[in-house]
């Protein structure tokens, strides 16, 4: 007589079965790609899946249970992924953690979540034990990449003498905790995202279907930080097509130029700054780009002349979207079909998976054209704040997902968007943008970088004022920039002051820090009418 099947394990979604998958039909293709002093060194499917179980056997032998967090500090390695995978296919928590962060909120990310278990770079190992160190608990703490160092254990030093065979011993129901994600605090400290399996694996096909991707494709290069959102799931989603990762540590425009003819890259996702730089560098025509199908870029506006030089040289449309660490990375992308069609920051419909709507303060939906806050319902919306019930409340007030992003839908079903919530610049009785303003100065000439913040004012309430950065050996001036405003914007959209510095405060994520702005030149109108 045959044992019943358990029905968790017919149906479930669990993120380390992905990559068994993976290993069982893709096993020798290439899965990830690095390049270490010169040299390139790749790991195929099969090997990066027995590396993923031994490190789920070797971690279980050291005592780290299902259910357990780990914390991740490092750059985009190998080592990396097998960590995080690790924790998807042994019932573990991941906590990937922003080591770029203030240290006081790296240890609260850590003393936060629960985790009992640190792997960190080896230049990242004074800062992940000064954080333990802090912490009334014991951790298991192991070395990432680079050398190892006491008390940190070195990672093939927990590997060794394990076995790679399957995880079979466990179960993991589709809403089981995955991960913990902790999103940039600016006042208060970081939230915690919890994202369940589902909520990834999810994610990872509905990215796949809008981005019109097919089995084999979708090779990338990793550039942004495997800590955010955004790079994690790009990663999730070329694995789980069975294509590659080419893992890249910092952005340099010569070497990604390069990797997209050498590694017949088909997608990138990058920032609007760094598509900018590639246009800027000198080996631009150096190299063929054939392979590229889509471009992407989020995070910031885009202005329309860089979009059409980026298409001529790319040959491949380029699109943008949204999403959140909240909504497991993309919860909608603008279709092909509008490129170029259409007008100011489009960020598309919902994606096949999610419901979009606007939404004004009370919870009533808005009609085409009129302006709220954009909503998303969603197999990908988060469990909630992690200890935060209060947060997790508001954010899912009426029953949808609540972005915290300004904007409007067209007649086309297109959300437009205006700005965030808490960026809107309120001047004279007037809703300023400041990503409109934005999109405008990022056309002058030399301008590198701007956020646009308001600031006190006695007869304004709010003053726009922009800070911009300037290229290397860029002549900027602030009437010129004022004076290109006028010309494209209204009065009330144009800055009253233009501040003009080397470079801004950024996040690892290519965010302008507008609160450090704001705090810094809080007094710039003061005592002006």
């Amino acid at each position: 007589m045959s044992t019943p099947l358990d029905v968790n394990l017919i149906r479930r979604i669990a993120m380390g079965d992905m990559l068994r998958r993976r290993a069982a039909s893709h096993g020798q293709n290439e899965a990830l790609v690095e390049f270490i002093d010169g040299q390139r060194i790749a790991t195929d499917f099969n090997t990066l899946n027995q590396r993923v179980n031994q490190t789920v056997h070797g971690l279980r032998a050291k005592g780290v249970k299902q259910g357990d967090r780990i914390a991740i500090l490092g750059a985009n390695t190998s080592q990396l992924l097998t960590v995080l995978l690790s924790c998807f296919k042994g019932g573990f928590v991941a906590v990937p953690v922003n080591y770029v962060q203030n240290p006081s909120d790296v240890e609260y990310n850590i003393e936060h979540s629960g985790a009992v278990a640190v792997f960190a770079d080896e230049n990242l190992h004074p800062l992940a034990a000064q954080a333990t160190a802090n912490i009334d608990r014991e951790f298991l703490l192991v070395n990432l990449s680079g050398k190892a160092s006491e008390p940190f254990l070195d990672f093939d030093a927990l590997l060794d003498g394990q076995t790679h065979t399957e995880i079979e011993d466990i179960i993991i129901e589709d809403d089981d905790l995955a991960q913990i994600m902790y999103t940039s605090g600016t006042t208060a400290h970081p939230k915690g995202v919890m994202l369940s399996h589902k909520n990834i694996y999810i994610a990872t096909l509905n990215t796949v279907i809008s981005l019109g991707a097919n089995k084999d494709s979708t090779a990338h290069p990793a550039v942004l930080p495997l800590f955010h959102i955004t790079a994690e799931l790009f990663a999730l989603v070329s694995l789980h097509l069975g294509a590659k990762v080419v893992l890249q540590n910092g952005f340099n425009p010569a070497t990604v130029l390069a990797l997209i003819e050498s590694e017949k890259l088909e997608f990138a996702i990058l920032l609007p700054l760094m598509w900018k730089a590639m246009l800027g560098c000198p080996t631009l025509e150096q190299y063929d780009y054939s392979s590229m199908r889509i471009g992407m870029y989020g995070m910031a506006p885009m202005d329309a002349p860089t979009l059409d030089q980026l298409n001529q040289i790319f040959g491949c449309p380029f699109l943008t979207g949204s999403g959140q660490t909240e909504i497991t990375g993309v919860a909608t992308v603008m279709d092909t079909h509008w490129v170029g069609q259409k007008e100011g920051n489009i960020w598309g419909d919902g994606s096949i998976t999610s419901d979009q709507a606007v939404m004004d303060d009370q919870g009533n939906f808005l009609p085409p054209g009129e302006i709220g806050e954009v909503v998303w319902r969603c197999p990908q919306v988060m469990l909630g704040y992690y200890r935060n019930e209060e947060a997790t409340e508001e954010a899912q007030a009426f029953g949808w997902h609540h972005s915290g992003d300004i904007g409007y839908i067209d007649d086309d079903g297109q959300f437009c968007f205006v700005d965030r919530k808490k960026d809107i610049v309120k001047s004279g009785g007037e809703n300023v943008s400041s990503v409109k303003v934005e999109s405008c100065i990022l056309a002058c000439e030399g301008v590198a970088n701007v956020g646009v913040i308001g600031l006190p004012h006695e007869h304004w309430g709010e003053a726009v004022t922009a800070v911009v950065s300037r290229k290397p050996d860029a002549q900027l001036d602030e009437q010129s920039i004022i004076d290109h405003c006028k010309t494209e914007l209204g009065g009330f959209e144009t800055p009253k002051r233009v501040i003009i510095l080397e470079e801004l405060p950024m996040t690892a994520t290519g965010k302008v820090k507008k609160h450090l702005l704001r705090k810094e030149y809080v007094d710039l109108f003061a005592g002006a009418s």
